[in-house]
């Protein structure tokens, strides 16, 4: 693992959040934090560092964590992504983005981008951090990328209990009324989820606790979110079934959009 988290910040309250986040891995982790404020670019214009300096010193809670500031400058989500590359971060923590001016909250267009920007493991924060990731949910669809996202979580959070969910739907449910149909599926389900716990180390598989959920995944996330109080939920950007999709998947992004709990986001490569 690096020896750093990157941290993004525009200096919002919902930034903030995943400031303290970052700190407080990097507590746990025994890894430096960067915070980066990226720049976009404008010809000519001088960047006032020590003013920034200040701002980043303002915005930081108390901590032994050796921390440092950068100030990339280009496209925002770019800037951010590629800063992460260069230093080959352990893992980027961003705040969730503003939309409208109503006030919802949810994937705004640059943390979109700078998702799809980076290899990095991503942690998008929606929660004060008022305690460690000790109760994670894994969103598995057994693809090679939803198991990257188990190994991420059992390596890097090795004290946290898993659920591992998978979700599945009935194909042309509203005409086929079979129940038979259904509980085949899920007896599959059930299978191969044993046969992706037999094949893990034996200690992250005592850790492990399955979980196979008729329904949409987003609600099943949401529902377990609240049933077993889990504070981070992981989910792989890239599998090759139902997280596949042109953007960082279509799964992903709407268990991302929509979960109750900090969200990360575990590309195709990791470590």
């Amino acid at each position: 693992m690096s020896n750093s988290i990157i941290a993004a910040t525009d200096f919002s309250a919902r930034a903030d959040r995943a400031v303290d986040r970052a700190i407080r891995l990097g507590e746990e982790l025994g890894l430096g934090v960067e915070l980066v404020h990226a720049i976009e670019y404008n010809p000519g214009h001088k960047i006032d560092h020590d003013a920034l300096d200040r701002r980043m010193r303002d915005i930081l809670p108390e901590t032994d964590v050796p921390v440092s500031f950068s100030y990339p400058e280009g496209s925002v989500p770019a800037a951010v992504a590629n800063r992460a590359e260069e230093v080959d971060a352990a893992m980027m923590v961003l705040g969730v983005a503003r939309y409208n001016s109503i006030g919802d909250y949810f994937l705004g267009t640059a943390v979109d981008r700078i998702v799809r920007g980076t290899s990095k493991p991503v942690i998008v924060v929606k929660n004060r951090p008022h305690d460690p990731y000790r109760r994670i949910l894994v969103a598995t669809d057994f693809s090679a990328p939803s198991s990257a996202a188990l190994d991420w979580a059992g390596s890097t959070f090795p004290q946290a209990e898993i659920c591992l969910l998978h979700s599945f739907g009935v194909p042309f449910e509203a005409w086929n009324k079979a129940g038979y149909v259904a509980e085949e599926i899920e007896a599959e389900a059930k299978e191969r989820l044993d046969a992706m716990l037999e094949e893990l180390p034996a200690d992250l598989r005592s850790r492990c606790q399955p979980k196979v959920v008729r329904g949409n995944l987003c609600s099943a996330v949401n529902q377990m979110v609240d049933e077993q109080d889990i504070n981070l939920v992981v989910v792989g950007s890239q599998g090759e079934t139902g997280f596949r999709h042109a953007t960082i998947g279509s799964q992903a992004s709407a268990v991302l959009e929509t979960a109750k709990a900090d969200t990360a986001l575990i590309g195709r490569r990791v470590g």
